[in-house]
């Protein structure tokens, strides 16, 4: 026998998943006001008839005659549901429900975050929750199997450090793998012409934060300054102090009035500021 059976066989009143306070009308008096806070999962709050008399005196209302008693039901989580809820946080993985944890949890929302995802051996642990009463979480694990299919931008060949990567060093695969939390390159036109900030060796699929844009913009060359204030467009020309790429902010100087100041890199020998210089 299930708990949540024993309870509607004992007569107790289920509170609601979302509730965490009983009302008089769940110890069968006529009112919506609150008289105590909802029980904890799987145990049962009893209210005897004289301290129902005494709320039912405090709340004006009719005096009971016979006792009550409100629970939290309480079950194992269900396994299909567990798989269910995992595939709408990672649809098109392939998910192996391997063991979970039987200790009942309360009704409510069964969630498992990815960020609750992690790889062990033989397999990964994912921990979840049940949402309940507003506020609260019931802590749910279980250990799977699972894997997608992803594309991954592959070295053919060592990249080195600070070399502009060439097309013909890398390949796409589509493999099948353990969701990952970094972030991998899926084309090569992601991560053409960038440079590598660590040694890549051969065969290993590449991370995006492994690589940095090359820089538009090279300290000492002369760049085209656009300076833009309200509706007004001023050009003029500028001499790096600093090396940057698209994005980024470097030094630069008026070379007529020797004016140092700030301009964000836009293209190659290219950078704006947002007021007079």
């Amino acid at each position: 026998m299930t708990p949540i059976a024993a309870f509607a066989i004992a007569g107790c009143l289920a509170v609601g998943a979302d509730r965490d306070q009983i009302l008089a009308r769940d110890v069968g008096l006529p009112s919506e006001a609150v008289v105590a806070l909802a029980p904890a999962p799987g145990v049962v709050r009893r209210f005897d008839v004289a301290e129902l008399r005494r709320i039912a005196v405090r709340l004006n209302l009719p005096e009971p005659e016979r006792e009550a008693c409100v629970t939290r039901p309480a079950a194992p989580p269900d396994p299909d549901r567990i798989l269910e809820t995992m595939r709408a946080q990672l649809p098109g993985a392939r998910i192996e429900l391997l063991d979970y944890g039987r200790f009942p949890a309360p009704e409510g929302s069964l969630e498992f975050p990815v960020a609750g995802l992690r790889q062990v051996p033989g397999g990964a642990m994912w921990n979840g929750f049940v949402r309940y009463g507003g506020r609260h979480r019931a802590t749910v694990w279980a250990r799977v199997n699972v894997t997608v299919s992803a594309a991954r931008v592959v070295a053919t060949a060592d990249l080195r450090p600070g070399q502009a990567i060439d097309a013909a060093s890398v390949t796409v695969e589509t493999r099948d793998e353990f969701p990952a939390a970094a972030s991998f390159a899926a084309s090569v036109d992601e991560i053409a012409g960038k440079l590598p900030r660590r040694l890549i060796r051969a065969g290993t699929a590449i991370r995006s934060d492994w690589l940095a844009s090359p820089n538009a913009v090279q300290r000492g060359e002369t760049v085209q300054v656009e300076v833009r204030e309200g509706g007004a467009l001023l050009q003029l020309t500028g001499e790096a102090q600093g090396s940057g790429a698209v994005g980024q902010t470097i030094p630069v100087v008026n070379p007529m009035s020797k004016k140092r100041f700030s301009a964000r890199v836009e293209g190659k020998g290219k950078v704006t500021v947002g007021g007079t210089q």
